[in-house]
């Protein structure tokens, strides 16, 4: 990336004063109006970037934008958006763009933000493969880096070490595959499907008492498009426009039984949504082809979803799996509508469909080239809204393209253990860090639902680690605060679930930390038994007795392996950045009046 420095030189070119016949003239005369703002550059592929930006606040008479790469002009458009179709394959390219504006002479806004992508290396992967695998398995320490001892490694042998097991999980080639899904995922993007899906998102008008949107749970300026909330609230919130920490229905224990997860990343899913696989391929990929987009048959909890899925949606719609998700948050009571008085939900989701106001028409009209409104329309457009939540570019992958300086020490050391003696590559293997199954260990469960969540013995879908280090809580209950204590529990389940239980962990959670004793008590409920009771059946059906699967990593081991985990999570990410800026809508009540513009619990906007 150029810094400041690059910014204040593309300002003094253009005062850079040409003589002429005796006269002097000022070349692109900058005006002191504001910049174009959230430049954002997307690889397409090996050749092409496409950007968009936002236009100068306040500004009037814009007759278009110069497109720089590198600081040098590669176009000019009169729209927000451009497509760079002579970029370098394997290149990191910096881009910014200027606003003309009329007047005398040529002048020329401030420069924008600059933002820098590398493209493709070639276009030769078709981009159906986000990375997962399955392997059975983990390497040996000792066959790569001559020892089992982590600290024992020399610094300076860090490098070769990692090389060798770069290799041996062919992380490379896995990252290829993950780089060339997204690009392909970012040339179907449709901007003004986007943006409709963006409206939609935000608006409490799809909830059946104007009180609830998807963003209530899962906006982008938290945990990845997540709330932050072990249990999350949906309906019924005392103040609806409070998201995260202080949204609350009154109730000690909230109605919502899950963590919310994160929207970063969802469209790299290809088998199945949601933390229990309700919506999913009807036929799961085999091992060999976990990852690879397949045309199956979707199945969901409802006949007329499953129908409508597989009769009015194509097969090799890439929106399609977040298309079905979509229709089930919509008529769940607790998070934001209940159906029962209606003759179907399908029935309760067009009548909310139809519910929209006039002033919805014309993104409608923009989106979709008529003013047709209806919830298969509006799960499409908030699926591809959702589908542009992609943040795959962090610092390990950045040094398994060859930037050694993006791992300190002690996240080398922590991949290493990660993917050999630590045994975290048995279920998060590749660089999607998921086999997109079910899989222990047994996490502590509290909640509405924590006794007999309906999953097969409290098995949920294991998530991808991929922004890991901003998710918190972690579980699909939410119950642990950070990564030291989620990589305790691998350490030591049975030890982790008595001491979770026993200390009543509950109370420290934050969204439970004003709670007495009693009412934490009332949070956990029976779950605490069943869960002891659970893993003892599970313990004793295992053929290892209690000390094989007793890791005990030390303190040393653990703080390796957090690091390591931070070290996955996109800058681009975090809350505050252009790209997580551009997925909130302007502050603006929406379309309707009915827009969810979030307040933290101190009442500030987010």
């Amino acid at each position: 990336m150029f810094g400041k420095n690059y910014r204040r030189s593309i300002y003094q070119l253009a005062l850079i004063p040409i003589f002429m016949g005796g006269f002097t003239v000022q070349a692109n005369t900058p005006i002191e109006v504001s910049a174009p703002e959230q430049l954002i550059a997307k690889v397409h592929s090996a050749t092409e970037v496409g950007l968009n930006w936002q236009a100068p606040k306040d500004v009037e008479g814009i007759t278009g934008y110069r497109v720089f790469r590198d600081g040098k002009r590669v176009g000019r458009t009169k729209m927000t958006f451009f497509i760079d179709t002579s970029a370098s394959p394997n290149v990191e390219h910096a881009y910014h763009v200027v606003a003309v504006a009329k007047g005398l002479g040529r002048k020329i806004s401030l420069p924008s933000n600059i933002d820098s992508v590398r493209t493709l290396k070639n276009d030769d992967n078709e981009g159906l493969r986000n990375g997962s695998v399955i392997r059975v398995g983990i390497a040996r320490l000792v066959d790569h880096c001559g020892t089992n001892d982590i600290d024992a490694i020399p610094e300076q042998e860090l490098d070769t070490c990692m090389d060798k097991l770069i290799e041996h999980y062919t992380l490379r080639e896995g990252l290829a595959d993950m780089q060339a899904y997204a690009a392909r995922y970012r040339r179907q993007e449709d901007q003004e499907l986007i943006e409709l899906g963006k409206r939609l998102f935000f608006s409490k008008a799809l909830s059946q008492n104007f009180d609830t949107s998807c963003a209530s749970c899962h906006h982008p300026a938290e945990s990845c498009g997540s709330d932050g909330l072990s249990l999350s609230v949906g309906v019924n919130a005392n103040d609806p426009d409070i998201m995260g920490l202080g949204r609350t229905d009154g109730q000690v224990i909230p109605s919502v039984g899950r963590s919310s997860p994160q929207i970063c990343n969802t469209a790299l899913w290809v088998d199945s949504m949601f933390w229990d696989q309700r919506v999913r391929l009807r036929e799961a990929n085999r091992d060999s082809d976990v990852g690879t987009v397949s045309t199956a048959d979707i199945q969901t909890p409802e006949l007329a979803v499953t129908r409508l899925m597989n009769e009015e949606v194509e097969n090799t719609d890439p929106l399609r799996l977040l298309m079905a998700q979509a229709h089930f948050p919509i008529t769940a009571p607790a998070e934001m509508g209940d159906p029962s008085g209606f003759e179907s939900p399908q029935a309760y989701r067009e009548f909310i469909a139809q519910r929209l106001s006039e002033e919805w028409k014309p993104y409608f009209h923009a989106a979709f080239g008529d003013e047709q409104v209806s919830f298969l329309r509006i799960a499409r457009a908030m699926s591809a809204y959702q589908a542009s939540f992609m943040f795959i570019d962090n610092p390990f992958f950045d040094y398994i393209d060859g930037e050694r300086q993006k791992l300190n020490e002690a996240e080398k050391r922590g991949a290493m253990f990660f993917y050999t003696g630590a045994g975290c590559a048995n279920c998060h293997d590749g660089v999607m860090f998921t086999p997109e199954r079910t899989r222990g260990p047994l996490y502590p469960q509290i909640g509405a639902h924590g006794v007999a969540d309906g999953n097969f013995k409290n098995q949920f879908r294991m998530p991808s680690l991929l922004n890991v280090g901003i998710t918190a809580p972690y579980g699909d209950k939410g119950v642990f605060a950070t990564l030291e204590r989620v990589i305790e529990h691998y350490s030591d389940v049975t030890g982790s679930l008595e001491r979770f239980y026993g200390q009543n962990e509950t109370c420290g959670l934050a969204q439970f930390q004003h709670l007495n004793a009693e009412q934490c008590a009332q949070v956990v409920g029976d779950a605490g038994e069943y869960v002891l009771a659970l893993n003892a059946q599970n313990r004793a059906a295992s053929d290892r007795s209690d000390e094989a699967i007793i890791r005990g990593f030390t303190p040393q081991q653990v703080g390796y392996l957090a690091a390591f985990l931070r070290a996955l999570t996109d800058p681009e990410a975090i809350a505050g950045s252009n790209e997580i800026n551009a997925l909130i809508p302007p502050r603006d009540g929406g379309p309707d009046g009915h827009q969810f513009d979030a307040i933290n619990k101190e009442g500030e906007a987010l």
